[in-house]
């Protein structure tokens, strides 16, 4: 795969959390020094040959328990637990559980609408970066159980480390389980860091364009902007019906003003086009400082005629050899079982991501 054209500065994002106290909040670095942590926990690894990609190991305290679980009847949907270990009082437990996904998902926006299925209450949360998308890392408690949760993905396989303790036992437990969470790792990929088949796109213009984008959206010459040459990639739902809509643009560099004029004469062509209502976005910058390329972003929600929101984001690019311009107009439904607005958001971050000018 080509390196990224344009490295966009990293920031750790979020999740949307109840008002966490000081003591609710995550840890994110152990007191315990990481040699004592070493030297007391051994890495475990799990391997079934069963299942073909479900290779991990975990760091697990000298002395727990290895639990044996019995088997997954067939045809069974959702998350199955694959092993799981305990402390020698039985209160403290970690568990690693697997999903099979049908689309290409960032762990963490997985992690969001599980939660929300399952009536997690949420302490605090974060998102982290990761290769196969952002990760889920969650504190949250349900049953009287405080559990540390992080999502991690290989392909098409979800997986969640979830490490748990009673209430009372949380303050003594605490560094515990975020060992057991961060020490996850899986052990190899199959089939690649994507849950769908990807194909290449690329086409001619002021910047030679080449990027990836699932096969099952469909690409289109988009005329848009003038003296661009453009792309217009469409996913659309099972009645046919467009939810997804990313243009890739590549302009010479006397084709715009500035950023802001970009960002006003793309946010038209969606008004117009794609009918919908809202104001340009105010553009952001994302780049590095002293970085070769100047990346702006920009994101707000419009509304299309059937009142349904839509999500608008723009990343523009300003290199020495011209512009590049990206744009996504993705219908964000509630309620969203099918994670559409998850969905595009995530195969948005893999056309800028792998984005190349040859």
């Amino acid at each position: 795969m080509r390196q990224a054209l344009f490295p966009l500065a990293v920031t750790v994002l979020l999740l949307t959390a109840s008002g966490a106290g000081a003591a609710e909040r995550l840890m994110t670095e152990p007191v315990t020094p990481r040699p004592e942590i070493a030297a007391g926990h051994s890495r475990v690894p799990y391997g079934d040959a069963r299942r073909p990609g479900t290779n991990f190991s975990v760091l697990i305290p000298h002395g727990w328990t290895t639990h044996a679980l019995p088997p997954r009847a067939e045809g069974t949907e959702g998350l199955a637990v694959l092993a799981a270990w305990s402390a020698p009082d039985g209160d403290v437990r970690l568990e690693v559980a697997v999903q099979r996904m049908r689309r290409e998902l960032a762990p963490a926006d997985w992690m969001v609408e599980w939660l929300k299925a399952d009536d997690w209450q949420v302490l605090d949360a974060r998102r982290l970066p990761g290769a196969a998308g952002a990760q889920g890392d969650v504190l949250a408690e349900r049953a009287g159980r405080v559990h540390r949760l992080r999502s991690y993905k290989s392909g098409d396989l979800m997986f969640l480390a979830d490490a748990s303790v009673s209430r009372d036992g949380f303050a003594a437990a605490e560094e515990t389980l975020f060992i057991a969470t961060e020490g996850f790792r899986l052990e190899g990929l199959i089939g690649g860091p994507y849950a769908e088949p990807m194909r290449e796109a690329a086409w001619d213009g002021p910047i030679p364009a080449w990027l990836l984008v699932p096969a099952a959206w469909k690409m289109a010459a988009d005329d848009r902007l003038p003296r661009a040459a453009g792309r217009q990639f469409t996913a659309t739902d099972a009645g046919g019906r467009a939810v997804g809509l990313i243009y890739v643009g590549t302009l010479a560099p006397e084709a715009a003003a500035d950023h802001a004029a970009l960002a006003a004469a793309v946010a038209e062509t969606l008004r117009t086009r794609q009918d919908l209502t809202f104001d340009t976005p105010t553009l952001d910058r994302a780049s590095a400082p002293g970085a070769t390329a100047e990346v702006q972003t920009g994101s707000t929600t419009a509304v299309n005629p059937a009142g349904v929101p839509v999500r608008v984001e723009m990343t523009i690019v300003r290199e020495p050899r011209g512009w590049v311009v990206f744009a996504l107009a993705g219908t964000r439904p509630d309620p969203d079982p099918y994670l559409i607005d998850a969905a595009n958001r995530r195969v948005f971050e893999i056309v800028r991501g792998s984005f190349g000018g040859g």
